[in-house]
């Protein structure tokens, strides 16, 4: 037997194969960027343990010292103010209410004192006042809007100015209103300003005085543009809220069914009237009172002997609470009608 068939050579793989093909040596550029790769390594450690090293170095200074730190902000001064309001308050309005001496500085100041400033004017419902290192003051404001006015006489001032009421019954003078806004606004009566503090204390019946008036303003804004004074003379004891317009001298609204419905039958009625009674406006209309029935008053003018048609308010009768008339309005469901006199 052979030799070669009892040793068979070994196999041979592609290491064996001699390589005639020589490494590839590295250009300059690429020896540049593994340099720089190995140095932005090498800079973000020393980065971290600084970082580690100096929250180390605090926090034993915190611990053994603290005045260290507090004495070196202490002695920077403020800078700037930045205001951030969902509102029309501004950085100069918030600037004059907070009146801080010049020169001070960031750590001095009281932040719960300036808050206190800026609430205290009833415009603004909350205020948060915090520090921004190294000299930045920031507030961030939510203010309350309008929804009517009232006449109230203020210190040292003969004429009554107009103060502006809030949603939640807040009363305060207001600042940076549009007057196109403000002038569409109606007035309050039958209430009586109380002070509180360096305020007023707050007007019950206001939310749901807002509530009818926003209504009015977006389902009826003809109605509301009309509307001149509300009166809440009559809120504790019954629950109305009356209303003058420059159409009917009162118009009574309840809380015993929505304002949006009530609303409608009072577009309903005006429309009817002018259409059917022109010689006989409204005087008052009484949407308190629920159901199809409304009652209302008219101005009747009658005729006297020289020709003349002065106008002569009717005179109620029991037990209509204003006056001589119910109002029916149409059902749902008809197109037609009627006015029982």
């Amino acid at each position: 037997m052979s030799q070669l068939i009892v040793n068979p050579p070994p196999a041979r793989t592609w290491r064996d194969i001699p390589q005639s093909v020589k490494p590839r040596v590295m250009t300059s550029e690429g020896k540049k960027r593994l340099a720089l790769a190995i140095g932005n390594i090498v800079g973000a450690v020393l980065v971290l343990f600084a970082a580690v090293w100096g929250i180390y170095e605090v926090i034993g200074v915190w611990e053994t010292n603290p005045t260290r730190i507090t004495a070196a902000a202490s002695g920077v001064p403020l800078k700037d103010i930045s205001v951030r309001t969902d509102g029309v308050l501004d950085k100069a309005w918030v600037t004059r209410t907070f009146d801080i001496p010049k020169g001070a500085t960031l750590m001095g100041l009281n932040l719960r004192q300036l808050q206190q400033s800026l609430l205290a004017t009833g415009q603004v419902q909350s205020a948060v006042v915090t520090r921004k290192f190294p000299d930045l003051l920031v507030v961030t404001l939510q203010e309350r809007s309008p929804v009517a006015r009232v006449m109230a006489l203020l210190g040292g001032v003969a004429t009554p100015q107009a103060l502006m009421v809030a949603k939640d019954g807040s009363v305060y003078s207001g600042f940076g209103y549009d007057p196109t806004m403000t002038d569409t606004l109606p007035f309050l009566d039958g209430v009586k300003l109380v002070h509180e503090g360096s305020g007023y204390s707050k007007i019950d019946g206001m939310e749901q005085v807002s509530d009818m008036l926003g209504a009015a303003r977006s389902n009826t804004p003809g109605l509301y543009r009309t509307f001149r004074i509300v009166s809440l003379a009559r809120f504790a004891v019954d629950g109305t809220i009356a209303v003058k317009s420059t159409e009917v001298d009162e118009i009574t609204f309840g809380l015993r069914e929505d304002f949006m419905r009530q609303l409608a039958r009072l577009d309903y009625i005006l429309e009817e009237t002018r259409r059917q009674s022109p010689f006989a406006p409204l005087k008052a209309v009484n949407l308190a009172v629920g159901g199809n029935q409304v009652p209302v008053a008219f101005d009747i003018p009658v005729v006297t002997a020289d020709g003349r048609a002065p106008h002569v308010s009717v005179k109620p009768s029991a037990p209509l609470p204003f006056g001589t008339a119910l109002f029916s309005l149409p059902n749902r469901n008809s197109s037609s009608s009627k006015r029982d006199f």
